[in-house]
């Protein structure tokens, strides 16, 4: 698939004007051929299974033998006195290499390298003590939902490194990592739920397809429209198994579709009212992500980055950036955001960098002086964050200096 608001946005907002019904049409499904043909399956009005409420995928992992640095080593030594509550470590990246081995054509043997790579998403260590390989090391456990391959395997002579974030500066290594292997490895994903998509009218392969039935299914696209046809969101691809059809609860000559499975990652219900307010089309008025929750915030974030080539940077050598309810990390992007583009607009940055990615961040299209009101209110709701990977310095300051890297001035008011 193409970009979200790119050469699709044109496509589906043509097809909206074949749906000459009174319901709002709201999902489109759609797949792509290999010479970039855009395939339209259906046409709905509704999805009964697009929110569900997440699978906890959080594990318990023992780092032996961790050698800590920066701000994983503040953490660990917040332990050194007895036991404390948990520590939020922020995001982690986590990466082994290990020496496979081989022969060349002659037969001489030889070893090349290999690595895995996981992503740690909302760490917390909950436990440190002297490590039971070398007392002059530490022992961390640490939950976090993992994201990553399964790893079958522990190599003698693999080595372990943590990161802050992938990509990010390094915060240590380890000898080994317990819990990876074994129920990690063996636990099975969860199973994707069905889903019901109502008041559908099928296209003409998908109308092929219920009177023929074929058991692999295709693979489509679940695109979520506002009013205007936009595409607002893109769900990843998904099995196209219809398990059964009924005409529609809507009526019409409408059906309603079950298929045996939806998309692997769903929104959660909590950020259900950030869908129905883009749902109504783009924000024309600034700093309607307030009143959100953080995950909501978030979401919005997300929503805004979908459109971020739909109006693009506002004109002008000076953009003002309203930071009376920047509270948290999510509300100061959905306010720059706002800043640099307009309601519901996106900063395309690399935040990553922050964290010590070394692409630099991104040079904004020309350079801007960007007034920031009221940066008092991060400072002081944002003063406990710190992204760097020595934990020294504060979020705000980390994104000043980041901004000021780039070529942008910035006016704290």
């Amino acid at each position: 698939m193409t970009s979200e608001g790119g050469r699709d946005a044109v496509e589906i907002l043509e097809t909206v004007w074949t749906w000459e019904r009174s319901l709002p049409l709201k999902y489109v499904l759609v797949s792509e051929e290999w010479d970039e043909e855009l395939i339209v399956w259906a046409h709905c009005a509704e999805a009964d299974g697009l929110f569900v409420e997440s699978a906890s995928r959080r594990e318990q992992l023992t780092f032996v033998g961790c050698s800590p640095t920066g701000r994983l080593l503040k953490a660990a030594e917040r332990f050194r006195h007895g036991p404390v509550e948990p520590v939020d470590l922020g995001v982690l990246g986590l990466i082994v290499e290990f020496r496979v081995p081989g022969a060349d054509p002659a037969g001489d043997p030889f070893h090349t390298y290999d690595s895995d790579r996981w992503g740690l998403r909302a760490p917390f260590l909950i436990g440190c003590q002297p490590s039971t390989v070398d007392p002059t090391l530490m022992d961390l456990v640490i939950e976090a939902e993992v994201e990553g391959p399964v790893w079958r395997g522990e190599p003698a002579d693999a080595e372990w490194r943590l990161f802050n974030g992938l990509g990010g500066g390094r915060l240590g290594a380890c000898h080994r990592v317990e819990g990876l292997y074994g129920r990690y490895g063996k636990r099975p994903f969860p199973a994707s739920p069905p889903m019901r998509l109502i008041g559908c009218q099928p296209g003409e392969r998908l109308l092929r397809r219920l009177v023929r039935p074929r058991g692999d299914g295709d693979r489509v696209t679940l695109l979520a429209l506002d009013r205007t046809g936009r595409v607002m969101r893109h769900q990843e691809h998904m099995p196209l198994r219809v398990i059964a059809s009924r005409p529609s609860e809507l009526g019409g000559s409408l059906v309603d579709l079950w298929l045996e499975e939806g998309p692997a990652h769903r929104p959660d219900p909590v950020v259900r009212p950030v869908w129905d307010a883009w749902f109504e089309g783009p924000p024309a008025e600034p700093g309607e992500w307030i009143g959100f929750s953080h995950e909501g915030r978030t979401e919005w974030a997300a929503f805004a980055a979908a459109k971020q080539d739909v109006g693009g940077q506002l004109p002008g050598p000076v953009r003002h950036l309203d930071g009376r309810y920047v509270t948290d990390i999510p509300g100061f992007v959905c306010a720059i955001g706002e800043a640099v583009a307009g309601p519901g607009g996106h900063y395309d940055q690399c935040w990553h960098t922050l964290r010590g990615c070394p692409c630099g961040g991104d040079m904004p299209r020309s350079p801007f002086t960007l007034i920031w009101h009221d940066a008092d209110v991060a400072r002081r709701a944002l003063a406990a964050v710190t992204v760097d990977a020595a934990g020294e310095t504060p979020y705000l300051d980390g994104v000043l200096r980041l901004l000021a890297q780039v070529g942008l001035a910035v006016e704290l008011r």
